[in-house]
């Protein structure tokens, strides 16, 4: 299963997140596929899941281009180490600073069946990205 699904995760990140093409998603991701964690978590299940993450991000993010830092498989699920960057400006309030980077991290760990993928779980610092967008006050975090 490791190297099927080692493909399915660089075919996602390659055609939604960093090309825009949402489409894949029908093909990529499981009807029933549930988001654990991540802007939409739980709300949305299916590849609807992923196009809207997707849209709102490159929204944001409009040069968004994520790097597989590492994958490493325990099981049934493969643990993914990302990097996401934004090569142009954010989308941002007038009271969020230049100097913040526009580079983010996280962790994935992603279950795959039947060559999609079915169930994922995201860790990363969405309290430092909706700042950088303005969204939260800093100093509610």
């Amino acid at each position: 299963m490791p190297a099927h699904a080692y493909a399915v995760i660089h075919q996602a990140v390659k055609d939604i997140w960093n090309e825009g093409r949402l489409d894949a998603a029908d093909v990529l991701f499981a009807s029933d596929y549930v988001n654990h964690g991540g802007l939409i978590t739980d709300l949305v299940h299916g590849p609807e899941a992923i196009k809207i993450s997707a849209i709102l991000f490159r929204r944001a993010f409009p040069a968004l281009h994520v790097v597989l830092d590492g994958l490493v498989t325990a099981g049934e699920i493969v643990t993914v180490h990302w990097t996401a960057r934004n090569a142009a400006p954010a989308t941002r309030r007038a009271n969020v600073t230049e100097a913040q980077p526009d580079t983010m991290t996280g962790t994935i760990r992603i279950r795959c069946r039947h060559g999609q993928i079915a169930e994922s779980w995201t860790e990363w610092d969405q309290a430092a990205i909706l700042q950088r967008l303005g969204l939260i006050d800093e100093r509610a975090t």
